[in-house]
């Protein structure tokens, strides 16, 4: 994935035993707007719809870290997201997650994933 893209080896060998692999069903609400995230996803196949104030955003799709907001920040999602369809994913529950960002460069690369208006300074 992009995502990790440019990563030392070793940064590179650490991420996917930190993640797993999920099917995502249609309907399923991935992240709440304004509930704390449980995992975070990165979507792998299939797209979902993020929402904001009932309002549509935009479609995520593959490469897309859904949940990072919450779980990088904590406090609750900025958004809404809900899979359009069968989807597939790589899951980091928040245990894995922590994990994850203890890698300074990993996390880093999380950070610059977030939007610019979500990112914090």
């Amino acid at each position: 994935m992009e995502l990790f893209a440019g990563l030392r080896w070793a940064d590179l060998e650490f991420v996917p035993e930190r993640l797993q692999e999920a099917e995502v069903e249609r309907g399923t609400r991935m992240t709440v707007q304004g509930r704390p995230s449980s995992s975070l996803w990165l979507i792998r196949q299939g797209e979902a719809l993020v929402s904001a104030n009932a309002r549509p955003l935009r479609v995520a799709g593959y490469g897309d870290a859904v949940g990072l907001a919450s779980m990088l920040r904590g406090g609750g999602s900025p958004d809404t997201t809900i899979a359009l369809g069968t989807m597939r994913a790589l899951a980091a529950n928040p245990d894995q997650f922590r994990e994850l960002v203890g890698r300074p460069a990993i996390r880093e690369r999380l950070a610059a994933a977030l939007p610019a208006r979500r990112r914090r300074r």
